[in-house]
């Protein structure tokens, strides 16, 4: 069976406009996207038949259709003062992955490394997803430190071909908060910002996979972060209602839309194993949290 499944070119027109402050919308949100700590980091709101996502402090987009099938026409409108990488990150780490899935793709959030062996060869792709600040970044970066390149840090994008979910490479940064990226990579001028995630280009110490790579193994983070480390297998049911609220959904009141997007989770999960990842977000554990991944990844 061939069945390459992605999002392609949701956009057909793209328009950046001049800066405006947020005034009040006349809708109320149809659906949020509420962090642990119980910040609003998003609102979905209908505009015509179209919709409009705020994104609080930071901008406002707007997706018309396009009259061209599941493509939109997309306008941007940054706060006064928001940088432009800001909105750039907004566009690919949110707004297409959302749009990918409402034209039949399948996108997750989470980030990524291509798994190699003792000879440097590829053996498939490992993936976690988790919460936002949930230390999934992190983890790509130790582990790209030890020699298994990160392919995405925080949209999975996977197309599957002939039964076997490919994960597609993204950007070759890795967005890391100051401290994270101190222990990766040691001090360094450019991140003396310690509340905003910074890019840090892939390299030497941080390989980046440049191919997409079979997918292999999820990992869904836990979210106590005090929790010892222990890794289990998600029998199918489990693993569906886990790995539901790490995908990125245009319109919750959508049914067709919907069932259709459980039914390619269903297929995922019966085609790669997924396992449940609890550790201690300590950085003096990461070795240790890396190895057990490795073990887990690699056992039959």
């Amino acid at each position: 069976m061939n069945d390459d499944r992605h999002g392609g070119g949701p956009f057909n027109e793209w328009d950046l406009r001049e800066p405006r402050e947020q005034s009040d919308l006349p809708s109320e949100p149809y659906d949020r996207w509420v962090s642990p700590d119980g910040v609003c980091m998003a609102e979905f709101h209908r505009r015509g038949e179209g919709f409009l996502l705020r994104f609080p402090d930071q901008a406002d987009i707007a997706l018309d259709p396009n009259g061209q099938g599941d493509g939109f026409r997309g306008t941007g409108w940054p706060i006064p003062g928001c940088p432009s990488r800001v909105v750039r990150n907004l566009l690919t780490n949110a707004v297409l992955p959302v749009l990918g899935n409402h034209a039949g793709g399948l996108f997750l959030h989470g980030s990524a490394v291509s798994i190699h062996d003792g000879t440097g060869r590829s053996v498939g792709a490992a993936a976690f997803l988790g919460l936002s600040r949930g230390g999934k970044t992190t983890l790509a970066g130790a582990l790209a430190k030890q020699g298994h390149p990160f392919l995405t840090e925080d949209v999975i994008d996977l197309r599957r071909r002939d039964g076997t979910y490919w994960l597609q490479p993204k950007t070759s940064k890795l967005r890391l908060f100051a401290d994270s990226a101190r222990h990766l990579l040691g001090t360094g001028p450019e991140l003396s910002d310690n509340d905003e995630k910074q890019d840090v280009e892939g390299g030497s110490t941080l390989p980046f996979a440049s191919e997409p790579v079979p997918l292999k193994r999820i990992y869904v983070l836990g979210t106590d972060h005090a929790a010892p480390l222990e890794i289990a297998s998600f029998p199918p049911p489990a693993a569906l209602v886990a790995l539901l609220p790490h995908a990125f959904i245009l319109d919750v009141e959508d049914k067709p839309r919907l069932r259709a997007h459980f039914s390619r989770m269903a297929d995922l999960i019966d085609s790669v194993e997924c396992h449940a990842l609890d550790y201690p977000r300590d950085y003096a554990e990461l070795p240790r949290v890396t190895e057990a991944i490795l073990a887990s990844f690699r056992a039959d």
